[in-house]
């Protein structure tokens, strides 16, 4: 069965703090519930495998960034003894790249899993960048996030990684000139407004694919605007934070790291 939720029209009321896209962008969520054969816990290779079958039927697999991210499988809560459930985001602007009504079964390595049904719920940029405002959120990291860059990693909730990564995912796959792009610029003044309010965070181990485990943090963090934060970037907070899900945070989110959640709070209207 697939959902689809899709639209650019801002709040009725409420103008536009984006100008209009041309042409929707389009991050799709994608859930498979899974029925193997016999139990079943796929490793990280395997699970990055899959993605990339799913999902690089016109992508370079050498490339750098890639169109998709994909939760750790994990038990079904349906059938929670032998089923999976697998979640994964699609960020590009083009349709997915398979139609999950007709998937009928994936594979993880060399086994394979029939499909017992497929769920997909599309949003797109422009409604992300022109819902209400949130002045504070709560972000829940459900597999380790870590960061990379020069070959180093960094194992700690930096806002300036964090929301960076955010907004270099959401300009990624934006089509060259959209008024939906962030710069740098805002970028750097969003980082200047948001404050770290609480965190709850552990460090965890978890396989890297590569016969060694990769450390990174789960929990909670909490985030609010200043309250002199400008209209421009209450909208910019509220696109990232709600693309989070979609776009994973930190490094190696196709291979299952870094999967998010985020809860958005918004000021009260007033009576």
């Amino acid at each position: 069965m697939e959902t689809s939720r899709c639209s650019d029209e801002h709040p009725p009321g409420e103008p536009p703090r984006f100008p209009p896209a041309r042409r929707l962008t389009m991050p799709a969520a994608l859930t498979l519930r899974l029925v193997p054969d016999r139990p079943a816990r796929p490793d990280t290779r395997q699970l990055h495998g899959l993605a990339c079958a799913l999902f690089e039927n016109s992508t370079d697999h050498r490339a750098q960034r890639k169109p998709f991210t994909v939760w750790p499988v994990a038990p079904d809560p349906v059938d929670p003894d032998t089923g999976l459930l697998l979640r994964a985001s699609w960020l590009a602007e083009e349709p997915l790249p398979f139609d999950p009504d007709r998937l009928t079964e994936v594979r993880f390595g060399s086994r394979r899993c029939p499909v017992a049904a497929a769920d997909v719920v599309r949003t797109s940029r422009a409604r992300l960048a022109t819902t209400a405002p949130a002045s504070t959120a709560e972000l829940t990291f459900r597999s380790p996030a870590y960061f990379a860059a020069n070959g180093r990693r960094t194992v700690t909730p930096d806002l300036r990684l964090v929301l960076g990564g955010y907004r270099r995912r959401w300009n990624e796959h934006l089509p060259t000139g959209s008024p939906l792009h962030l710069d740098d610029e805002l970028g750097r003044e969003l980082h200047r407004a948001v404050e770290l309010t609480g965190y709850d965070l552990r460090t965890v181990r978890r396989d890297g694919g590569h016969g060694h485990p990769v450390t990174g943090f789960t929990g909670h963090m909490a985030l609010a605007l200043t309250p002199d934060a400008p209209t421009e970037l209450r909208a910019a907070f509220t696109a990232l934070l709600s693309f989070a899900p979609y776009s994973g945070t930190g490094a190696r989110t196709t291979h299952g790291f870094g999967a998010t959640t985020a809860t958005l709070h918004r000021p009260a209207s007033p009576a």
